[in-house]
């Protein structure tokens, strides 16, 4: 789009008014002079070119306003297809959010009536009808064309009688509706990229907060595994010192059991002598009388 409507000039102007004046009245005088006209018919003759530099005046005052919001109406739309191609949100610390011309469009939504509860059915609120909404590529597109559209047109700067007058009327007139209705198709473009640019920084937000709460997550199973790991492994260390500890005592008891007693072989002092009739002999044996006036072992 070009960054101005075509105009011989920023504001065009009326040619002088004396001027027009004084070529009016040359030309009305030149006619008296030829056809012999009389007082009367100069004075229509001056009327007339009188209402014809009116209406190109009021023609020529209406193109160049008509310009003037043309020109600003394509610089706001070229400044707006600027914005939407811009990534980064704002007050976000660097998010960048997806491609505005990627957003898709939304399917229109008829309105339904509210339903009263009753017997097997159940009571359901009205809902508003919500139109279709253009995909952010169709709203790019809708800018763009009626802006280049908009820049083609040339406002004439001169004018030099009523039907030149009434043109630049018309055209004055159709510009300026095209400029609203270009302003029109820039706000709904700059709306819905607010919209967008707002859900993606809801989503983004909502993404960062899942990752943090499943990292979270992922530490507390991993506390949790690690803390069931150091409980198996001193449950296992428990029961290995008791085996360890029951085996050791086990073979001492044994071993206290295979021990021989401590007087084997011979009679504790203070116990049971040796047979009736026999003592204890010099070499330490049981002996006794062999009733031949010796002795023999017990």
């Amino acid at each position: 789009m070009s960054d101005e409507i075509s105009s011989p000039s920023d504001v065009p102007a009326v040619k002088n008014r004396s001027k027009n004046r004084a070529i009016a009245l040359i030309a009305v005088a030149a006619v008296v002079l030829a056809g012999g006209f009389t007082a009367t018919s100069v004075a229509v003759a001056q009327a007339e070119a009188e209402e014809t530099l009116r209406q190109c005046t009021v023609a020529l005052e209406s193109g160049a306003a008509a310009a003037k919001a043309a020109t600003e109406s394509v610089a706001d739309a070229e400044n707006a297809l600027e914005a939407v191609a811009i990534t980064a949100l704002p007050d976000t610390g660097g998010w960048v959010s997806a491609n505005y011309a990627d957003r898709p469009g939304a399917q229109a939504i008829d309105a339904v009536e509210a339903v009263e509860a009753s017997e097997g059915v159940a009571a359901q609120e009205a809902v508003d009808a919500v139109p279709a909404r253009p995909s952010g590529a169709e709203r790019i597109v809708a800018v763009t064309d009626a802006g280049a559209e908009l820049s083609k047109v040339v406002i004439p700067g001169e004018c030099t009688d009523r039907d030149e007058a009434a043109a630049l009327a018309k055209l004055a007139t159709t510009t300026t509706a095209s400029a609203a209705a270009l302003d029109e198709t820039t706000t709904m473009l700059t709306e819905d990229f607010a919209v967008f640019q707002a859900e993606e920084t809801a989503r983004i937000a909502a993404e960062i907060e899942a990752a943090r709460l499943a990292a979270e997550a992922e530490a507390a199973r991993l506390a949790e595994e690690e803390a069931r790991r150091l409980a198996a492994e001193e449950a296992a260390r428990r029961q290995n010192t008791n085996s360890n500890g029951g085996s050791n005592g086990g073979s001492s008891n044994n071993n206290g059991g295979n021990r021989p007693p401590a007087n084997s072989g011979g009679t504790k002092p203070g116990g049971g002598g040796p047979p009736g009739g026999g003592q204890v002999g010099g070499s330490g044996g049981c002996v006794v009388d062999n009733g031949l006036g010796g002795t023999q072992p017990c």
